[in-house]
């Protein structure tokens, strides 16, 4: 009998086995904004002890807006009802090329950046940072971000925090410009914006205040999302999408050594040659590894090559790039998401091939950038994404029959 027992123990173990590892690579979808709001905009963070942030927007009707926050455990379990970020309801503002930004500090703080609506000033917004001392369960009142008194668009704007604690972000403004541009469409977004300025902020006292506003750089494509990224150096890299004469639109990047004070010249990254009397409405990312490599991400369709997602390199601290290498040829949307970790990097981006939107996966780091659909769900669009231990987790929108959208999450182990 005992040995009939352990033969019967010995046989089950490797289905046991199996199905431990099937229900472990079993991806998981929750739908984290309410069933019935119209919901969009999301930004993801992943927090030491690995809590996952998500943030996300819901539209009012009327052209109002709140900005959420959720938070969920490793198994996307809700740790608690979402909260509110901005304290007045209805004043923030969001579209799909500006959605909120959310970082977490070492020391536990998340930061929140969005955007708010200016009052009889349909073009303007104003930026802001609220700050969570307590996991995301209460934010503190927001503090603006930008210094300058004229009213007008605030926006595109990217965040990262340093291993010391500090609050750098970046954004896009017409401060210096002799008159607005014009009014942004009901759409939320017009394509003939004038150039903008990008501007740097820094908090060192955890989100209280910040410095003044120091510019990095001008004649940037108004409507490309901006981006940072911070080496274990300390070194702090910018990027956003520079307009050259003739409208030509490519990728640059600057650096700077001294916590943000001074940024060097802008870096192009790429003579992509596209040439575009409008916005692209897609910015690129950063990334920088343990060994201080630099790698970019960003989507171009211009002359040089073949439309799609692109990727570069920089081994000497933004001076200079590798030639860039097609990562996946085709139409996407939005800005895609760049993650590195010790294993190699990760590309996330929205597909649009054959006019249906879907999640797209590419490893960077063999010869040839291995892509794979991530079938999360019919429709996925504009991908926010983390790690957090051994998954990658994805917040992206879902576009409903009745025209309202709604922001899930999905994990899936890493491969």
């Amino acid at each position: 009998m005992i040995r009939i027992l352990i033969s019967c123990v010995l046989l089950a173990w490797p289905l046991l086995g199996c199905a431990r590892r099937a229900q472990s690579i079993e991806p998981l979808a929750i739908q984290v904004s309410s069933p019935d709001a119209d919901a969009a905009e999301p930004a993801i963070a992943t927090a030491p002890g690995g809590t996952v942030y998500v943030v996300w927007v819901e539209h009012r009707e009327g052209g109002g807006a709140d900005v959420l926050l959720g938070q969920y455990d490793q198994s996307g379990v809700a740790k608690g009802p979402p909260v509110r970020v901005n304290p007045k309801k209805g004043e923030a503002t969001a579209w799909r090329g500006d959605p909120p930004t959310v970082a977490v500090a070492p020391d536990g703080t998340a930061c929140v950046g969005w955007t708010s609506r200016v009052p009889e000033r349909p073009h303007s917004t104003n930026l802001y940072v609220s700050v969570s001392r307590d996991q995301g369960r209460r934010f503190e009142p927001p503090v603006k971000v930008h210094d300058d008194q004229k009213p007008g668009p605030h926006g595109m704007h990217a965040m990262a925090i340093a291993l010391d604690n500090k609050i750098y972000v970046t954004w896009l403004d017409e401060r210096n410009l002799p008159s607005p541009a014009g009014e942004k469409s009901k759409a939320g977004h017009k394509h003939m914006e004038a150039n903008r300025d990008l501007f740097v902020a820094v908090s060192s006292d955890g989100g209280k205040t910040f410095s003044s506003n120091r510019q990095i750089a001008s004649d940037v494509c108004p409507c490309c999302k901006t981006s940072l990224a911070i080496a274990p150096d300390g070194r702090i890299y910018a990027s956003w999408r520079q307009v050259l004469p003739g409208n030509l639109r490519h990728i640059a990047v600057a650096s700077s050594t001294d916590r943000g004070e001074t940024f060097s010249g802008p870096v192009i990254v790429s003579d992509d040659r596209w040439m575009l009397a409008g916005c692209p409405v897609s910015g690129s990312s950063l990334s920088v590894s343990e060994g201080g490599r630099l790698q970019v991400l960003w989507y171009s369709a211009g002359e040089a090559g073949p439309t799609g997602v692109y990727s570069s390199e920089s081994h000497d601290g933004g001076r200079s790039f590798t030639p860039r290498r097609l990562v996946a040829e085709g139409l996407a949307q939005g800005t895609p998401v760049l993650l590195t970790r010790l294993e190699g990097s990760k590309a996330i981006w929205q597909s649009d091939q054959g006019a249906k939107a879907r999640v797209i996966t590419a490893s960077l780091d063999s010869g040839r950038a291995k892509t794979a659909s991530l079938n999360v769900a019919a429709n996925s669009q504009l991908p926010a994404a983390s790690f957090v231990r051994d998954q990658l987790v994805i917040a992206y929108i879902r576009q409903a029959a009745n025209d309202r959208r709604s922001v899930w999450l999905f994990k899936k182990p890493i491969v």
